[in-house]
């Protein structure tokens, strides 16, 4: 091998890169080599006298089961993060705090007001959006877990009638 063997000076990074993330952050991890030229990847550092190897890199971390609902459009209407129920229980949030929370899902449309707020399962705070007079099954229900202050779903409500 010589000193400046561009592949395994490449490679090597991505071991680096790779054993860097799993040592400072917690998941399964994927390294994947982002394309670059071969010239600007490989430099001579005169006060270390040796070659370096640059190498860009995305790290890819296991996401866990994550649910999209769609409507008969194939829009999205909703979803569900199964790994945000971890380490969830009550805290107290104001109306505020949980309409913010809720609004950063991104799924909250113009006109939904806070039509009821309730303790749900597992400590999670139930939402029910709706828009001021219309059937409230055209409205969101969100579920936050309010120690972690992270949506776990938002779903369109489903009408109860049989």
């Amino acid at each position: 091998m010589a000193l400046h063997d561009l592949e395994t000076l490449q490679k090597k990074a991505i071991e680096e890169g790779l054993a860097f993330a799993q040592q400072h952050l917690t998941g399964d991890f994927l390294a994947e080599p982002i394309a670059q030229s071969d010239d600007a990847a490989l430099t001579w550092d005169p006060v270390e006298l040796r070659y370096v190897a640059d190498r860009s890199l995305v790290l890819w971390r296991r996401y866990g089961q994550f649910e999209v609902v769609l409507d008969a459009e194939d829009r999205v209407v909703g979803y569900v993060d199964h790994d945000k129920w971890e380490k969830c229980r009550w805290e107290p949030l104001t109306k505020e705090e949980a309409l913010a929370i809720a609004r950063n899902s991104g799924l909250l449309r113009p006109g939904l007001e806070l039509v009821e707020s309730r303790e749900g399962e597992k400590g999670s705070l139930e939402l029910l959006l709706a828009v001021p007079r219309e059937e409230p099954s055209q409205g969101l229900r969100v579920c936050i877990n309010p120690a972690r202050r992270a949506v776990i779903s938002v779903l369109p409500v489903e009408d109860e009638a049989p």
